[in-house]
């Protein structure tokens, strides 16, 4: 018998344990299958996708497919992938490696933050404690943040994978260093199920990491001298309105100002980068946390704000700031689109509406337009 012809009976067989399996659950109306062999189906559903969808994935991964549910226009749109996703096997090893690394190296840095070359003196990255454990502290329990959610939620997420960024000695320049780590990624191993688990887990990120970050940055300005900016070139962190009016309420004045700034101990530095990370993980762009959010309130159409925020990353970086096309790069290689939940028919409600737009509320208060800029001395 001619392949072809096998092919189109295996797939007419196929299609009618595939009705069989969505009856009660889905009518039918249309469907159609491509070259990779997805079969994908108009119709109407019986019940709502929230209530339905784990029925229709269960009877669907019998037959060796993962269901991905859309609106199309009135109707629903079920694209079955031949194939049926599972989440690889956990790996500890290098998470628990990583975090260790990183712990040392933002250790290093730490020291160095107050004078102390680890290169030199090894014994004394000890005094690299204080802004280690702020940084790392704010770091760790906003990746517990997505991950015990992720958990909660039953969704495959991975243990957090932190990036190290040790300081680097570099003949006739010196030390080149900045915070000792990029932050963490958790690792998404399969779809999420649905907009309001990518809401709730991109969102637990930041709100957890903010409630360690805001006490310790309190704490490190109010521990920190006032007075004028060294005589020599130095380093001016940016001014955010959260940042701002934490100052005002320590200080009773905003600052920079009257020749006088807060000189940052090590605490309210990595309090501050904690902040500014934050900031950087809340840009709507693709699967970042502010990403996240905005896939929730916007679905497919998320990806024209990030492309418009990338846009503005360059526009920032060329007229106010640098580091801002160093982040417009990264989005673009992380990419704009951020990827659609198994079940992306179910909208979310207002409660999680609500929680969204205190997403935005947060992006807006830690906002700095000019994060990190060389002032020169004199």
């Amino acid at each position: 018998m001619d392949a072809q012809v096998t092919d189109t009976l295996d797939r007419l067989e196929l299609m009618g344990q595939v009705r069989l399996a969505l009856d009660g659950l889905m009518t039918i109306e249309r469907y159609a299958w491509d070259s990779r062999g997805v079969l994908t189906m108009v119709g109407s559903l019986h019940a709502p996708a929230d209530a339905i969808y784990p029925q229709i994935r269960a009877r669907m991964e019998a037959l060796g497919f993962t269901p991905f549910l859309r609106a199309s226009g009135d109707n629903v749109e079920l694209m079955a992938l031949p194939f049926v996703v599972s989440a690889p096997k956990p790996n500890v090893a290098l998470p628990v490696a990583l975090f260790l690394i990183t712990i040392l190296s933002t250790l290093m840095v730490g020291a160095l933050y107050d004078g102390i070359d680890v290169f030199s003196n090894p014994a004394g990255i000890v005094a690299g404690i204080p802004f280690s454990a702020t940084i790392m502290g704010i770091l760790f329990v906003h990746e517990m943040g997505h991950y015990v959610v992720g958990r909660l939620r039953r969704a495959p997420v991975s243990l957090p994978y932190f990036i190290p960024v040790p300081p680097i000695p570099i003949p006739g320049l010196g030390i080149i260093t900045f915070t000792g780590t990029l932050g963490a990624v958790i690792v998404q191993r399969e779809p999420m199920l649905d907009r309001k688990t990518i809401l709730e887990i991109g969102i637990a990120g930041p709100l957890a990491g903010l409630a360690v970050a805001i006490p310790l940055l309190f704490y490190g300005l109010a521990t920190s001298p006032v007075g004028p900016p060294p005589a020599e070139g130095y380093i001016q962190e940016g001014n955010s309105i959260l940042y701002a009016a934490a100052k005002y309420l320590v200080f009773g004045q905003f600052l920079p100002g009257n020749g006088v700034d807060v000189q940052l101990n090590a605490v309210a530095w990595g309090a501050w980068i904690g902040l500014l990370v934050t900031m950087i993980n809340l840009l709507p762009i693709g699967q970042l946390d502010g990403g996240h959010v905005a896939y929730a309130l916007l679905g497919e159409y998320a990806h024209y704000l990030a492309y418009a925020f990338i846009g503005g990353c360059v526009l920032l970086g060329t007229l106010v700031a640098p580091n801002w096309l160093l982040w417009g790069v990264l989005g673009l290689l992380i990419g704009p689109r951020h990827p659609p939940p198994l079940n992306d028919v179910s909208r979310i409600g207002p409660a999680h509406a609500a929680l969204a737009v205190l997403g935005l509320i947060v992006f807006v208060l830690l906002f700095m337009p000019n994060p990190l800029q060389f002032v020169a001395g004199g």
